[in-house]
């Protein structure tokens, strides 16, 4: 029989876990280029920056992650 002790050890295991595979992910994915433009609407950007604001480069994760989950590349 578990006690509280060991289902949160266990919890804190799995967390630890998915951090580092989250970790591990983001590392093996290649970064956007910088093109001098947001990479959503096209706007020019400055500083070494891919998109011009938050806004743009939310509505672009979200597009690519639908993409991926609807197998479109």
């Amino acid at each position: 029989m578990t006690d509280d002790i060991d289902r949160a050890q266990a919890r804190d295991l799995q967390y630890q876990a998915d951090c580092e595979r989250e970790r591990r992910y983001r590392a093996a994915r290649p970064g956007l280029p910088y093109t001098g433009n947001c990479h959503y609407c096209g706007a020019i950007t400055g500083g070494g920056r891919r998109f011009c604001d938050a806004d743009c480069r939310d509505a672009w994760d979200r597009e690519r992650r639908l993409k991926q989950m609807q197998g479109v590349n």
